[in-house]
């Protein structure tokens, strides 16, 4: 959905990273096995990450598939297990709301293509809240809380990212132990947090532009990008706490075939995309001719 929860690339192995790849290949193929076509085109990484970190085995299975993306090369495919299918569900979920979300508030362009995709994924969204009715709820809630607030335009950065986090913090399933639920629990809404005030600070130019709400703009009274270095040091400090946070839960963690991966991502991934988020942020990146992100950009809703 966002792109921020990758791993560090040049820190894995070679087998890791395969393994990594056959876990998004992995969970596209569960979107469309289990929720049609149009699903596979919600695939993120972020739910890739909840897929591996879900995973409850020391081991994982491999098949040979190929795709839409890969149709003369048999790839490399995570068979399908639990982990991978309540990630597929919960993403689809997501999405749903998401599209609804952007519907309401994007310009008329825009708001045609997103009620397409909400049309192509109706049927997908009812199969995946039959799955996961909780979430579907959760999610459906804390987004209609969140919307309330934007209009509000309130000036906090807690208030709005709690929302998205607790959404995030509901995917964690029933695990065997309470310390393991809560440390997955805390992990989860860690990361939505994370994930929520990354996307502010990397869409700031942009809804500064358009009158769109924002709350770091909100909560400092900012007018125009980049953002002051105060508000750039502010935020590194907000986002640290939860990236503490967050590293914390993961260590109560049991391993598993994915934990080498998943540290990546927990200890360098994250940190590394805040890092490039604030960057993009100080007056030479924001004047630097023809200056793009891509590093940040996932596949977004």
């Amino acid at each position: 959905m966002y792109g921020y929860v990758r791993p560090v690339k040049d820190e894995l192995k070679v087998r890791q990273y395969e393994a990594y790849k056959a876990a998004y290949c992995g969970l596209c193929h569960c979107l469309r096995r289990d929720f049609g076509v149009p699903a596979r085109f919600v695939v993120n990484y972020d739910f890739t990450f909840l897929a591996m970190l879900l995973w409850t085995d020391q081991g994982a299975d491999y098949d040979q598939e190929k795709c839409m993306a890969s149709p003369l090369k048999r790839k490399n495919v995570l068979r399908s297990a639990p982990a991978l299918e309540v990630a597929a569900a919960l993403s689809v979920i997501l999405a749903y709301w998401k599209l609804r979300d952007n519907l309401r508030d994007e310009g008329p362009g825009k708001a045609a293509a997103s009620g397409l995709a909400l049309g192509a994924l109706e049927l997908s969204y009812r199969r995946a809240r039959e799955k996961q009715p909780d979430f579907a709820d959760a999610a459906q809630a804390c987004l209609e809380q969140l919307r309330q607030l934007e209009a509000e335009n309130c000036p906090s950065l807690d208030r709005p990212a709690d929302c998205f986090a607790r959404i995030l913090a509901a995917a964690a399933p029933a695990a065997e132990g309470e310390e393991a639920r809560r440390a997955l629990e805390q992990l989860l809404y860690h990361m939505g947090r994370t994930v929520y005030l990354l996307d502010a600070a990397d869409d700031l130019e942009e809804d500064l532009a358009r009158g769109g709400y924002n709350p770091v703009a909100a909560r400092f009274a900012l007018e125009k990008a980049p953002m002051p270095e105060a508000v750039r040091d502010e935020l590194r400090l907000t986002l640290g706490h939860s990236l503490n946070a967050l590293s914390g839960a993961y260590a109560l963690l049991p391993r598993n075939a994915f934990s080498a991966i998943t540290e990546n991502i927990v200890y360098l991934g994250l940190p590394a995309a805040a890092e490039r988020v604030l960057v993009k942020q100080t007056p030479e990146a924001v004047e630097a001719p023809g200056n793009t992100d891509n590093d940040t950009i996932g596949d977004k809703i």
